[in-house]
């Protein structure tokens, strides 16, 4: 089985780029994201247009994919709308991506939190690497096809999903330290999966953690404007 992964991301600085993308990186390059390869990710720090997605997402159909996952990162100004979303003011519609293979997981978020290019990317994403200098090569690859390369995952997936934490119109949400607060549920609930990853149950994990974050804001604001 095939796979491949588009990672794009938005930074307005020279050699910097979002944590929330080297958060997704980092998890897939890891035991528990499915150990993905180097030749198997395409990162895209400086953001897509619609000309390059639909060339890169016609080499991915000519090529035969069998699984795709395609992160999205834009920024706080940056929308979902009935048919796509926007990234860094791109449109990006549905119809550009679905169909390109037969399962296909397709997540958009934001986040203003940017680190070096060739910095340690992520500290917090010990908890998914913990384990790499304990387990052979052969045993990562055996972690690696029971959770991400199975029979049942490529069911669960079953077809295209649209995964954000924000209703039409709304915009992804951003934490304190300016990461995207439903692509740190998103991951949370995928390293929570014990055999193999659970889409849909991720989705659940980061949107119900963004339902909490917009109630305590509410809170808070009312707050502000009762002193």
């Amino acid at each position: 089985m095939t796979r491949y992964a588009v990672l794009a991301g938005i930074s307005e600085r020279c050699g910097f780029q979002q944590k929330s993308l080297c958060d997704i990186y980092d998890f897939l390059k890891s035991s528990s994201g499915g150990a993905w390869s180097d030749r198997e990710i395409l990162i895209l720090p400086e953001g897509v247009d619609e000309a390059m997605l639909k060339f890169i997402l016609r080499r991915v159909s000519e090529d035969g994919t069998d699984f795709l996952f395609l992160y999205f990162c834009g920024n706080a100004d940056d929308t979902v709308s009935a048919d796509g979303f926007t990234i860094g003011g791109e449109k990006i519609k549905r119809v550009y991506i679905e169909e390109t293979s037969r399962a296909q997981v397709t997540v958009f978020d934001a986040c203003e939190a940017l680190v070096p290019v060739d910095d340690e990317l992520c500290d917090e994403c010990e908890d998914f690497t913990d384990v790499e200098d304990r387990v052979s090569d052969e045993e990562k690859q055996q972690i690696a096809a029971a959770r991400i390369l199975s029979d049942e995952a490529f069911g669960k997936v079953n077809g295209s999903l649209w995964l954000n934490g924000c209703g039409e119109g709304g915009k992804p949400l951003l934490g304190e330290d300016g990461c995207g607060v439903y692509t740190a549920a998103f991951l949370e609930g995928l390293c929570t999966s014990e055999k193999m990853m659970d889409f849909a149950a991720a989705d659940r994990n980061g949107r119900f953690a963004c339902e909490v974050t917009r109630v305590v804001a509410e809170k808070q604001s009312s707050m502000v404007r009762g002193r």
